[in-house]
């Protein structure tokens, strides 16, 4: 995978664009014109952000929104102000500056596990992305972009949560509420961790 960076007027502040070629060199000029839906966005705190990601409407898979408004409500009361949190459905490389200026990272995501599975809180580090595909990315791809482009990244770490159903819909299955205490006390851990 090749990454150049080109001058673009009118882009990002920085005046440049990402294009990620992928395996079969296809390139995409136009994924700065895709903007991710953020249905919820709080201010940025100077040194966290908690991002949830995952469709909401679609059953297990919004427990990362879910578990990422729990770390606002957590935190709304500390003396150096809430966490900053982000709910988004995909990653793309625009979040790459965001992180270029934070301390700590912790991203939430339903992970389609084997039953009997716990919520796992795992580091990352940057890592190449596993598919050529340029619009969206995993939280270690999207790590190495920000790597890339500012020349450092957050502490990061993933909570992956169990999921079992994916069907159109906002409730729970039973075996994803089962496992929710185990998440939030990772959360808790996490959000402890880098206070």
């Amino acid at each position: 995978m090749a990454i150049e960076l080109l001058p673009q007027s009118g882009q990002s502040p920085l005046g440049l664009v990402l294009l990620q070629k992928g395996i079969d060199g296809v390139t995409d000029p136009h994924w700065d014109t895709h903007r991710p839906s953020q249905p919820m966005e709080r201010p940025l705190h100077p040194n966290r952000l908690v991002i949830g990601i995952g469709n909401p409407l679609r059953g297990d898979d919004g427990v990362g929104a879910l578990l990422a408004e729990q770390a606002a409500v957590l935190t709304a009361a500390e003396p150096g102000g809430p966490v900053a949190v982000r709910s988004v459905q995909q990653l793309t490389p625009e979040l790459a500056e965001e992180l270029a200026r934070l301390d700590a990272v912790l991203f939430i995501d339903a992970w389609a596990a084997p039953a009997g599975a716990l919520p796992l809180l795992q580091p990352l580090a940057p890592a190449r992305a596993s598919s050529a595909a340029s619009h969206h990315l995993d939280p270690a791809a999207l790590l190495a972009v920000c790597r890339v482009l500012y020349g450092r990244t957050p502490e990061a770490q993933v909570l992956l949560v169990p999921a079992y159903t994916f069907e159109h819909g906002t409730a729970l299955s039973p075996q994803l509420q089962a496992v929710l205490p185990a998440a939030r006390a990772l959360l808790r851990q996490w959000l402890t961790g880098h206070a």
